[in-house]
C-alpha cells in the first residue's frame, strides 16, 4: 500500500506554491507543467488553441447557433471578461496586448456590455478613445485631430507629436462639428551672417508667424483646412525680409471600414534660401511659388494593405534683380509628376513591413540658359522599410531605405543615382527623454551647366528631456550632403541646434534657440559658417 501511495505522488505533476483565480472566482493553483499566454492567462498540458486568458475575447469566435450564452449571477460584482478595470497607480496589468490580426476572421467584435448590478466604482464605462486620451503618452486618441497622413505616410505629423513633451494640449476652439487651432508666433533673431558667404555680414529681425487649422470632428470621413505665414523684418537688409503664406486643404473620404481615399491641395509662396540649389548669393531672393495636388488610395484586405499615391507639384520662380539687370529665371520653371505604389504587411499593430515603387516624369519650360540643355528627366524609386504605428507609446514613425534613378531625356547628360534613406521615428525613451531621428534622400534639380542633377542626404537626431514638467530642453544635430553629377562640386553642411522652452500656461510659451552652421564647397569661396539666436513667444488656443 506504501508503496502504490509513493508511486502515484511520484508521477503526479507537483504544485507550485502560486495562487490563481478562475473564471469562476474560485481560487486553485498553478502546476508547472502550466504556461503562462500572451494574454496573461495559463494553458496547461492538453489545452487547445481555443482556451484563452479571461480578460481577451477567444481567437476564433464560436459559430454555434445552438450554444446558450454563459449565465452570470446577478448579484456577482466583479468586472465581466472584456470590461477595463478602473486602473490604480503602479498597477501595470492592463492593458493586455492585443491579440494579432487571423487571416480569415474579418469581423470585429462588439465591445462587452457592463453587466448590471456591477459596482459602477470598478469599471470604466468611459469609451476607448476618452481614457485613451489621459494615456501618458497619449495613445488611439488624438486631441489634435492628425487624421489625414498617408500624403506620403513618412510626413505623419503624430510622431512629432511623441517626442515633443508638451505638458498641455491645445484644447481649440469649437465651431460647429469642426474644431479651429489658431497659433501665432512672436520673436526676434539675431544673425551673424545673414547673406551665408565668405564675408559675414550680422544683422536683426522681427519675426511674426500666424498659423490656424480648422479640422472636422466627425465619426466618418473628414476634412482639413490649414492657413500660414511668415513674416520677417531686418533692421538693416530689406532683401532678407520673409513675406511667405501657406495654404492647404485635405480631406479623407471612408469607403468602407477597409478602404479610403484621401485628397489634398495646396499653394507654397516662399523666398529662396540663399543656401538653396542654384539660389543668387547676392542682390533680390527669387519667389519661390509651389502648387501641389496629390490623391491616395487605401485599401486593408486583412494584415496586407495596398496604397496607390499620385501627386503633382508646380515649381514657379520668379525673375530677380541683380545689381542693374534683371535675372530670368524661366528656365528652372518645372513640373513634377510621380505616381506610386506600396503594399504593407502587418505582423502586429506597432510593426508593419512594406515595400515601395515610383516612378516620375520631370517637365521644364524652357532649356537651361546656362549650357542650353534640355533638363527634362524620367525617375525610379524603389524603398522597403518598417513602420512602427501611429499610436505608440514607445516607438513611433517609420524607416525606409531604397534606391534611386533619374535619367535626362538630352542623351549629353547621364543619369543621376544612388542609395536613399527615409527617416521619420521618434523613441520616447523614458517619461522624461525622447528621440527623434529624421532621414531624407532624393535626387534634386539644377541648371548648373552640364550637371545632370544632385543627389542629396540629409540625416538628423534630435533629443527632448523634460527638467521639469514645464521646462523642456533639447539639443540636436543635422549633416546634409549634395553632390553634383557631370561636375566636380560637391557641398555638406553641418548644423547644431539647442534650446529650452517653457510653458507659461496652456495658452502660452516662451522660447530660446542657438544654432551654428557650418558649410563647405568645393567650389572656391564657397565655404562660410552662421550662428543665429531666436527668441520669443507663441500662443495658442
Amino acid at each position: 500500500m506504501v508503496a502504490a501511495i509513493l508511486g502515484a505522488l511520484a508521477s503526479a505533476p507537483r504544485w507550485a506554491f502560486a495562487q490563481s483565480v478562475g473564471e469562476d472566482g474560485q481560487q486553485g493553483y498553478v502546476t508547472e507543467s502550466s504556461q503562462p499566454n500572451r494574454g496573461g492567462g495559463l494553458v496547461g498540458q492538453g489545452m487547445g488553441d481555443g482556451d484563452r486568458a479571461p480578460d481577451l475575447p477567444p481567437i476564433i469566435p464560436s459559430s454555434d447557433p445552438t450554444e446558450d450564452s454563459k449565465e452570470y449571477d446577478p448579484l456577482d460584482t466583479r468586472p465581466a471578461p472584456g470590461q477595463r478595470p478602473v486602473i490604480r497607480d503602479g498597477d501595470l496589468s492592463y492593458p493586455p496586448e492585443p491579440r494579432a490580426p487571423v487571416d480569415g476572421i474579418v469581423a470585429a467584435e462588439e465591445p462587452a456590455e457592463v453587466r448590471d448590478g456591477v459596482d459602477s466604482m470598478l469599471i470604466d464605462t468611459r469609451p476607448v478613445e476618452d481614457f485613451a486620451a489621459f494615456e501618458n503618452p497619449p495613445a488611439g486618441h488624438d486631441p489634435l485631430l492628425f487624421q489625414i497622413e498617408d500624403l506620403p505616410p513618412v510626413e505623419d505629423r503624430r510622431t512629432r507629436r511623441l517626442s515633443l513633451l508638451e505638458p498641455y494640449d491645445p484644447v481649440g476652439i469649437r465651431i460647429g462639428s469642426f474644431v479651429l487651432f489658431p497659433e501665432a508666433e512672436l520673436g526676434g533673431s539675431w544673425y551673424s551672417n545673414v547673406l551665408r558667404s565668405p564675408t559675414a555680414t550680422a544683422d536683426i529681425a522681427f519675426d511674426f508667424k500666424p498659423t490656424a487649422r480648422l479640422v472636422s470632428d466627425w465619426q466618418r470621413h473628414a476634412l482639413e483646412f490649414r492657413a500660414g505665414a511668415t513674416l520677417s523684418y531686418f533692421n538693416e537688409l530689406n532683401s532678407e525680409n520673409d513675406r511667405g503664406y501657406n495654404l492647404e486643404a485635405r480631406g479623407k473620404l471612408d469607403l468602407t471600414k477597409r478602404t479610403n481615399l484621401q485628397a489634398f491641395v495646396a499653394r507654397d509662396l516662399s523666398q529662396e534660401s540663399r543656401s538653396a540649389i542654384d539660389a543668387n548669393s547676392a542682390g533680390e531672393r527669387a519667389d519661390l511659388t509651389l502648387d501641389r495636388v496629390g490623391a491616395t488610395f487605401n485599401h486593408r484586405f486583412n494584415r496586407l494593405s495596398l496604397q496607390l499615391r499620385g501627386t503633382v507639384e508646380d515649381y514657379r520662380y520668379s525673375d530677380v534683380l541683380v545689381g542693374n539687370m534683371i535675372q530670368s529665371n524661366a528656365d528652372r520653371n518645372h513640373t513634377n509628376y510621380e505616381e506610386t505604389v506600396r503594399a504593407s504587411w502587418e505582423f502586429k499593430p506597432t510593426l508593419t513591413g512594406f515595400v515601395e515603387a515610383g516612378v516620375n516624369q520631370r517637365r521644364y519650360e524652357t532649356v537651361a540658359q546656362s549650357d542650353n540643355i534640355g533638363r527634362n528627366s524620367n525617375g525610379q524609386r524603389y524603398r522597403a522599410g518598417v513602420s512602427f504605428g501611429n499610436t505608440g507609446k514607445i516607438l513611433r514613425g517609420e524607416l525606409a531605405v531604397g534606391y534611386g534613378i533619374q535619367t535626362p531625356e538630352d542623351s549629353r547628360l547621364g543619369s543621376v543615382e544612388g542609395v536613399i534613406v527615409d527617416a521619420n521615428v521618434a523613441w520616447r525613451m523614458s517619461e522624461l527623454t525622447t528621440l527623434t531621428f529624421n532621414a531624407q534622400s532624393d535626387i534634386s534639380e539644377t541648371t548648373t551647366a552640364d550637371a545632370s542633377g544632385v543627389i542629396s542626404h540629409s540625416f538628423g537626431v534630435e533629443a527632448r528631456h523634460a527638467f521639469r514638467r514645464q521646462l523642456i530642453g533639447f539639443a540636436g544635430t543635422s549633416y546634409t550632403m549634395q553632390n553634383y553629377v557631370g561636375v566636380p562640386i560637391d557641398e555638406s553642411a553641418w548644423r547644431a541646434e539647442t534650446g529650452l522652452e517653457y510653458y507659461l500656461s496652456r495658452e502660452a510659451m516662451l522660447f530660446g534657440r542657438y544654432r551654428h552652421s557650418l558649410v563647405e564647397s568645393t567650389e572656391p569661396d564657397s565655404n562660410y559658417s552662421t550662428d543665429e539666436i531666436h527668441i520669443g513667444m507663441r500662443i495658442r488656443r
